[in-house]
């Protein structure tokens, strides 16, 4: 993962041109890769190593942080991000190395950081489940996993096996319980109901699974009735964790997801403009205030301790949302 603002390198010359699928308006393209393991230097993030199998994410979530990656594959297109994906190839020696150091020395590594593991390509390609076997081949290694993708659950065999000699969290990320919201939000991702059962299956398979509740959007997902609803459902499927987050807006996503908004939900249209103008996080007034309702009904829901939310490098108080 690089840090946002940060020049990538140019990853062109990497790029295979076999087409290994296309059908639908989408394709997948073979992308060469020596490691799949890649450094994160973030201070505010809390692993050392991400894993993103693929580039590109067929999920096609309106407010996606990650679409900005593909323009260091030099490929050009607003949707382009959620309809030209890379299946990494390769790279299992230096993988199954560096997870070994990494093992050793404690380090958490995270898949699944800037495009979901488990999209729908992944039941062709399996990109995923051959890190994981890498994965389950250790012993003390620290683990996070996040997908919003059902196909988790086919690997439930590699994933008890690594639960068993490793620590593992799996976080499935949903972000409200209004299917019909989420269609329009995201528009090729499992519905509630099943991925409030994946977490149920996760929890009942005995290993660590929490919700993410990330990115919280404000007027959209943000109301005490809505997250009333979806902690009580995550409850009730077993679920003990979750982290939440606000929604980060950066170009190009912040372009594509303003249009959006305009043409889904005009009435909220001016108050994003103001709230996001010069900044790409919400602080202040606002974040204090989505903290402690999620706090007091996850506290209501019997939830443990959550993780912090990162506070923002340029905090502002703002009550267009309140």
């Amino acid at each position: 993962m690089t840090r946002p603002g940060t020049p990538a390198p140019n990853l062109a010359p990497l790029i295979g041109r076999e087409v290994l699928s296309a059908r639908g308006g989408v394709k997948y393209l073979e992308l060469k890769t020596r490691s799949l393991l890649n450094r994160c230097d973030s201070p505010r993030m809390p692993f050392r190593w991400t894993v993103n199998p693929y580039r590109g994410c067929a999920m096609g979530c309106r407010y996606c942080y990650a679409a900005y990656t593909h323009e260091f594959l030099g490929v050009e297109g607003e949707d382009s991000f959620h309809s030209t994906f890379y299946a990494k190839a390769g790279g299992e020696e230096e993988t199954a190395r560096r997870l070994l150091q990494d093992t050793r020395r404690g380090e958490l590594v995270a898949l699944g950081t800037a495009t979901d593991p488990y999209q729908p390509g992944e039941a062709e390609f399996k990109v995923s489940r051959r890190f994981l076997e890498l994965a389950a081949g250790l012993r003390g290694l620290r683990l996070s996993i996040t997908t919003k993708g059902a196909l988790v659950l086919r690997d439930l065999d590699l994933l008890r096996r690594i639960h068993e000699r490793s620590t593992l969290t799996i976080q499935v990320s949903l972000i409200s319980p209004r299917a019909e919201l989420l269609r329009r939000l995201e528009p090729w991702a499992p519905p509630p109901e099943v991925r409030l059962e994946v977490l149920r299956r996760l929890v009942e398979a005995g290993i660590g699974a929490g919700l993410s509740l990330a990115p919280v959007l404000p007027a959209l997902t943000d109301g005490e009735a809505d997250l009333d609803e979806l902690l009580f459902r995550a409850a009730a499927a077993g679920v003990k964790r979750m982290f939440c987050n606000l929604l980060f807006l950066r170009s190009p996503t912040r372009e594509k997801y303003l249009r959006w908004l305009s043409a889904s939900f005009p009435e909220h249209l001016d108050a994003y403009l103001r709230a996001y103008r010069g900044r790409v996080y919400l602080g202040g007034r606002y974040r204090e205030g989505v903290l402690r309702r999620v706090r007091r009904l996850r506290l209501k829901h019997g939830f443990l301790e959550a993780l912090p939310l990162p506070t923002p490098a340029r905090a502002v108080q703002l009550g267009l949302f309140g």
